[in-house]
């Protein structure tokens, strides 16, 4: 069989496709709350006869489609965010269309009988949580035991989802209007710090100077840390942009406690954990100029994206049969972040890039503009990407049991950050 016949059984259900695109774009939850969306996955699941596991990491749900090897992983999120109105969910990442492909791309196999038995696996893994935010819900579900980690993938990495995994295929929207698609681009790397200062409560009028402003070290921390930026090349991608959480009190009442949080972003891992380093410092000598009270907390949040060569080639080739060379940007650096980064530090890994989006990311203005480039393009791109990926398999890297092993290190204690400093 060509892959040809799964263009074409992507073609014969456009019209169901572009029903589930506008089905799942409303249906907006949060990580680890995607409830509705995962049931409604499970309903056609269930609907074409096709087994799968639920419930993992609370939300996420597995589809394995074939046997034997290699065993390739499609990765696709679920949840949504916040409105910016504060008024209920938006599919503002799109994250809705992900779920979508995922769909087209098990039924078009499935129309098409592949893969053949003991030919190989493919695995779908609908992800929940690859937002990192909604902190205090996730610590809540962390602190009762029903995950161990804030992000959806990084609990199937620790529960042994990708164990036996030979390498990741996803895609997700970008921002672009001039090409079609994009290819190799690379995410940042980030972690998140919180930091605490502590200084001696007073009254603002009668006697400010038996007080301690705690917002003062959170200030001149700030300032800190926007010439910190300057001891690291602009290829780094350093991105740090504080904000202050949790001011201080009343207007009559020197402030005793101030909270500043802050992402650590960078391009590579050694200038990530680099700049934490110096982040720490920062924050410590400011509340010591000021004779002030300090702790801090540092939550690993993502590792960068580095694709796969190999894997990006076929990709390409597949782009090629659906647009023109000049359709196609490539090799963007991006200062955003996902976990996919932490698949791709583990496993050969791809994230292709695909436009047809109007208004901002993470903005209600979101909308699908170009529903066919989303949902029908690129479907075809990725069905033919897998189609090549058993013909010409990839294989786990030998020093996955390692590289996850110490991942997990850095999960679990939140120090030792060297082990990830590239050589």
């Amino acid at each position: 069989m060509k892959k040809e016949s799964l263009f074409a059984a992507i073609d014969q259900r456009q019209a169901e496709i572009l029903s589930w695109g506008n089905a799942f774009f409303d249906c907006a939850e949060l990580g680890f709350q995607e409830v509705k969306t995962a049931a409604a996955i499970t309903a056609l699941l269930d609907q074409w006869n096709i087994p799968y596991e639920s419930g993992i990491a609370m939300t996420g749900i597995r589809v394995t489609l074939g046997s034997g090897s290699p065993h390739i992983a499609f990765v696709s999120d679920m949840d949504a965010l916040p409105c910016k109105s504060k008024n209920g969910t938006v599919h503002s990442c799109g994250h809705s269309i992900q779920t979508t492909l995922a769909l087209t791309l098990i039924r078009a196999l499935a129309d098409c009988g592949l893969p053949k038995k003991n030919s190989g696996r493919i695995s779908f893994f609908f992800t929940p949580a690859e937002e990192f935010i909604d902190f205090a819900f996730r610590d809540q579900c962390i602190a009762e035991g029903k995950i161990r980690y804030r992000s959806g993938k990084q609990n199937m990495i620790a529960e042994g989802y990708f164990d036996d995994v030979d390498c990741v295929l996803s895609a997700h929207a970008n921002g672009e209007t001039e090409y079609l698609f994009d290819i190799n681009s690379t995410l940042a790397g980030f972690l998140a710090k919180k930091a605490v200062f502590l200084g001696t409560a007073s009254h603002s009028g009668a006697a400010p100077h038996l007080g301690r402003n705690a917002l003062h070290g959170a200030v001149l921390a700030q300032n800190a840390l926007a010439f910190l930026k300057d001891r690291f090349p602009a290829s780094a991608g350093l991105q740090l942009h504080p904000v202050i959480t949790e001011g201080g009190g009343t207007v009559n009442i020197i402030p005793d406690r101030t909270v500043m949080e802050t992402y650590i972003r960078a391009n590579d891992n050694a200038t990530l954990f680099a700049a934490e380093e110096q982040v720490e410092q920062c924050i410590h000598h400011c509340a010591a100029a000021l004779g002030l009270g300090c702790e801090t907390e540092t939550t690993p949040g993502y590792l960068p994206l580095r694709q796969s060569a190999e894997m990006n080639e076929m990709v390409l080739e597949n782009m090629l049969l659906f647009c023109e060379e000049d359709q196609i940007l490539r090799n963007v650096v991006s200062g955003a972040s996902g976990d996919i980064g932490d698949l791709g530090f583990l496993l050969p890994a791809v994230q292709m890039g695909f436009s047809g989006i109007k208004g901002q990311f993470h903005n209600d203005n979101f909308t699908i503009a170009d529903k066919e480039n989303c949902y029908i393009r690129t479907a075809k791109v990725l069905a033919g990407t897998l189609f090549d990926l058993l013909q010409k398999p990839m294989h786990q890297p030998a020093d996955f049991a390692a590289k996850k092993e110490k991942y997990l290190k850095q999960l679990e204690k939140r120090q030792n950050l060297e082990i990830f400093t590239e050589s």
